[in-house]
């Protein structure tokens, strides 16, 4: 039976995950997957899955390519630069950005406060693959 499931992203546990060799420095959780360190284990019966993450000023979310569609809100945070394959902007709260499955993409927050994220994935099992090794996973590929 289906029922309501609710979760406070305020109260998210968070993973903060850095590459040794770049600006990145982001804080995430994957609230709906059972695979991922920091998860309510909260599973979705939709066919997708989703992400929470934060990048503190100056701070990045490196270059990578997940398996699925993503579309990805804005919540916080003014002057965010995003690219995604051969595009780049400009993204801020209220702001939607629709990332191709498989097209390299990251974030990098230019502006003054920090910026929260929340992705939607169009599958549930997401495969996110880096251009370094992530700390403290030590490998390049994340999957939840």
């Amino acid at each position: 039976m289906s029922e309501l499931k609710t979760i406070s992203l305020d109260e998210l546990e968070l993973v903060g995950v850095t590459q040794s060799e770049s600006e990145m420095d982001v804080s995430v959780n994957f609230p709906f997957s059972p695979a991922f360190p920091a998860t309510t284990g909260i599973e979705l019966e939709g066919g997708h899955n989703v992400v929470y993450f934060e990048i503190e000023p100056g701070k990045e979310l490196g270059t990578h390519t997940d398996s699925p569609e993503e579309l990805i809100i804005c919540l916080d945070g003014d002057e965010v630069e995003a690219w995604a394959g051969g595009t780049t902007g400009v993204i801020s709260a209220g702001d939607l950005a629709v990332i191709p499955p498989m097209a390299p993409h990251g974030f990098r927050n230019t502006g003054s406060v920090t910026a929260r994220f929340l992705g939607v994935f169009s599958d549930s099992t997401t495969v996110s693959e880096f251009e370094a090794d992530l700390e403290p996973f030590e490998e390049r590929t994340v999957k939840a």
